[in-house]
């Protein structure tokens, strides 16, 4: 018997990311990665098709340098933080704070700025999607 059962495995794994806004600004956004079921408390999305992967070991800085550097991938990715805290700044001026376990969509066309903001060094895990952008990028 199920000892909770008010409880149902979610069909999505919402995850933060940023997109173009209607004047090709970059803003923050939710992507939504499907999930399916594989066991009565455990869901999975289909395979994700990458390029190529990598770890990036950052010392932080107490001065943000280059604070207002903003840059693009020219891929579609997604960023993992491992350790350590990353805030990113997006053009619509929002910044996000992420730590350890935490990760978002990078869409290569946005413009963004990364600064590590962390008593410990930050390291983070980068998956790239694609080898360029992809309009209209959806997971699988």
């Amino acid at each position: 018997m199920d000892e909770h059962p008010n409880l149902s495995l979610s069909t999505a794994f919402r995850l933060s990311g940023y997109r173009l806004d209607a004047n090709g600004r970059s803003t923050w956004t939710t992507y939504e990665v499907p999930l399916a079921p594989t066991a009565p408390r455990a869901a999975l999305s289909a395979r994700q098709v990458g390029t190529s992967w990598g770890l990036a070991w950052n010392q932080n800085s107490p001065k943000p340098y280059n604070m207002n550097e903003m840059h693009k991938t020219n891929q579609m990715g997604l960023v993992w933080v491992m350790s350590g805290h990353l805030e990113t700044t997006v053009e619509s001026g929002e910044m996000r704070r992420r730590g350890a376990g935490e990760g978002n969509f990078v869409h290569g066309a946005c413009l963004h700025h990364s600064t590590m903001r962390s008593t410990v060094p930050t390291t983070t895990l980068s998956l790239n999607l694609t080898n360029e952008v992809t309009p209209g990028y959806e997971f699988k």
